[in-house]
């Protein structure tokens, strides 16, 4: 593929135009039978039974305890249910699944990540770059999708979450990947890899498998709260985060912050020489430091809240930026 810009060429192109990053390590699962929908219902946080053809959601897996085991990217065509999964992590949760399917249920499940790239389009202008190639088929709701052609290849054309002002997938068979980069390139994205991403991400408060999204969080800690039900009835975990939710009392929450100097993940936040959370992503951009992080509520509602540190690096909050 072309070689990639710069980490400060790629910022910028995020921030003013729009960038394209391989995203192929992503895990992709499709969903078979008269079963897939209820299947991943009953399993997951999202409402998903009345999802039509060309329409998608996000959904979280959780554990009994309501601890997340990944965050599902789900898009329905009207005879299967397509799940990404976070990277590289296909099929453990195709393992997983496949332990709560029931004599009785239709669904069949096949892992298509080896014959899929994804490449991820984000930044301010994705849509209309985009758009010079797909025309208005890029005026999509979030997570919803649509079967195109571009010249001789059929690619699948998904909304998702913003990063740096807008988030698109364009996916097709891997054979065609190095072919369906070089013709996004040529539109005008910037081809951008996996450190310019990263920083991007953390900068936008994404949270990402093995990082934010782990066993030691629940959905509603990690801002995920529109990927969760409060409706619907009963999922695996669902007792817990309905707790949390109606007695208000989130144990942390996820914060986008601005360290002073560099910070690693894993490091521990302090309030007032006192534990209270954890970096789970840190980064060096243009514009220095950012990370995410972890951080207690009954530190955040103390009034005044007391400064953060990382060791001896002060942590401002990009969220009251």
């Amino acid at each position: 593929m072309s070689s990639m810009t710069t980490l400060t060429a790629a910022y910028e192109a995020a921030h003013h135009k729009a960038i394209v990053v391989d995203r192929s390590a992503l895990g992709i699962l499709k969903f078979s039978g008269a079963s897939r929908l209820d299947l991943i219902h009953r399993m997951s946080t999202q409402d998903i039974l009345k999802l039509q053809n060309g329409q998608g959601a996000a959904t979280v897996l959780t554990t009994d305890i309501g601890r997340i085991i990944d965050r599902l990217l789900l898009y329905a065509t009207s005879d299967a249910l397509y799940a990404l999964t976070g990277e590289n992590h296909a099929q453990a949760i195709a393992r997983y699944l496949m332990r709560y399917v029931f004599f009785n249920d239709d669904f069949h499940l096949e892992d298509l990540s080896q014959q899929t790239a994804v490449l991820g389009v984000y930044g301010q202008r994705a849509k209309t770059i985009l758009a010079n190639l797909f025309g208005p088929a890029v005026e999509l709701p979030l997570h919803h999708w649509r079967r195109l052609s571009l010249d001789s290849l059929t690619v699948y054309l998904h909304r998702t979450d913003p990063i740096a002002g807008e988030g698109y997938f364009v996916m097709a068979q891997t054979a065609d990947k190095e072919t369906l980069w070089q013709r996004l390139v040529a539109a005008g994205l910037t081809p951008a890899g996996e450190e310019a991403f990263e920083l991007l991400r953390i900068e936008s408060g994404r949270p990402r498998l093995g990082r934010e999204l782990t066993l030691d969080y629940i959905p509603l800690e990690a801002n995920l709260w529109d990927d969760v039900s409060f409706k619907k009835g009963c999922y695996v975990g669902q007792e817990i985060i309905a707790r949390l939710e109606s007695r208000g009392r989130l144990a942390k929450k996820l914060l986008r912050l601005r360290p002073t100097a560099p910070v690693e993940a894993g490091m521990g936040i302090t309030a007032e020489g006192k534990a209270a959370g954890l970096i789970t992503s840190a980064a060096v951009g243009p514009q220095g430091p950012v990370a995410l992080g972890y951080v207690r509520t009954a530190v955040l509602n103390a009034d005044p809240p007391p400064p953060l540190t990382a060791g001896s690096v002060e942590l401002g909050m990009m969220n009251d930026e």
